[in-house]
């Protein structure tokens, strides 16, 4: 990556991380990365949904299946923390994934490809709703609707050195979903609750019984179930609480086993409304597909960071934290790597934390290495 790209790239991230907006509200952040592409490039663009646009450049073979390349550039909730010139302008809104970098390297591939004719078409998609798992459902579409052989994306990991490339095969970060239980039963006076219907205990019981649930020898690999919120009732001391709710993530390094894990705290639930006169419902919010790397598509990545003189660090177990890039790898070869911020830099989804801009060269250049392979 030449030193005039990446000033210019460094400058357009410090602009998007200024203007941080959260997921299916990316207005600014969207158009803004339109018209730096569309202005600074010769590649053809296409917007859909007035949400996300990908961008195409023509290769020299139109009959090998094109590569694609993705990118998310939604933000955070969390407040900024950090003393940096460009701090957020959004109040408790900040790019704290570093969503502003991913984007920003397509930004710097883009201009390199600019110069050059690669062997097949390069499809850079800029896709908003990481955050929430809407973007990459909907935008991985594009996969089979262009044909695309191999698509590839990569995180920022702090706690790995800087401009290592990490990366695992086979599962890579894990399914999650949040799972939310509400009762309803019947109020009355709290000096009288045998009058009425109070969700407590059923509420108490189904948080014991995730806990036993994850615990036990029902499931072959790691399965979680994090309780995030609950509520019973109001603050009002003449009235006995008469609805409730309790709210989950599940998470897994399988699909199938954190759907069972959801049917069995379903049932649970329904079996206690039933018992207790409880009506119930449920709300399923954020899923995300669990992300599986593709062997031949790791190998390529390999490859490119031996030709780089990248270091290379194989994960032991997955991220847990997930990723909607899950839907993209469903549907054809691909693989979601990693590039080291360094051991002691802030964690992300944090207030201190800052995408790293030291690490921009390396991921343009392996993208590119990528996409010019013959």
């Amino acid at each position: 990556m030449n030193a005039k790209h990446l000033e210019q790239i460094v400058f357009i991230r410090h602009v998007l991380h200024q203007h941080p907006e959260l997921s299916m509200q990316e207005k600014f952040t969207e158009a803004y990365l339109y018209e730096y592409i569309k202005n600074n490039t010769n590649l053809i663009l296409e917007e859909r949904n007035e949400r996300w646009f990908f961008a195409v450049k023509k290769g020299a073979n139109p009959s090998k299946r094109p590569i694609a390349f993705r990118a998310d550039f939604d933000a955070v909730a969390i407040e900024e923390t950090c003393k940096i010139p460009y701090v957020s302008q959004n109040p408790g809104v900040g790019h704290k994934c570093g969503h502003d970098g991913h984007s920003c390297v397509l930004a710097g591939l883009a201009l390199a490809l600019s110069e050059v004719t690669p062997p097949q078409d390069v499809y850079l998609i800029f896709q908003h709703a990481e955050e929430t798992g809407e973007g990459g459902e909907e935008c991985a579409a594009l996969i089979e609707e262009k044909n695309i052989g191999q698509v590839f994306a990569f995180h920022n990991r702090s706690g790995y050195p800087r401009n290592a490339l990490v990366y695992r095969r086979g599962l890579t970060q894990c399914a999650s979903k949040g799972l939310t239980i509400a009762f309803t039963g019947k109020p009355a006076h709290a000096s009288q609750p045998e009058d009425g219907i109070n969700p407590a205990e059923a509420i108490a019981t189904l948080i014991l019984y995730a806990g036993e649930l994850v615990r036990s020898d029902r499931f072959t690999e790691m399965v979680l179930c994090s309780i995030i919120h609950t509520e019973i009732g109001h603050k009002n001391f003449g009235v006995n609480a008469s609805t409730g709710e309790v709210s989950m993530t599940l998470r897994a390094n399988r699909e199938d086993e954190m759907n069972t894990l959801e049917e069995l705290l379903r049932n649970k639930a329904e079996e206690m409304a039933e018992e207790q006169g409880l009506t119930v419902e449920f709300t399923i919010s954020d899923p995300f597909p669990e992300t599986r790397n593709h062997d031949d598509a790791i190998d390529r990545v390999l490859n490119q960071a031996k030709k780089m003189g990248l270091t290379t660090i194989e994960m032991p177990q997955p991220w847990r934290a997930s990723e909607d890039f899950g839907y993209y790898t469903k549907k054809t070869s691909g693989a979601m790597v990693y590039i080291g911020n360094g051991e002691d830099y802030p964690m992300v989804h944090t207030g201190d934390y800052d995408f790293c801009d030291e690490i921009i060269p390396t991921a343009v250049d392996l993208f590119y290495g990528l996409a010019m392979e013959e």
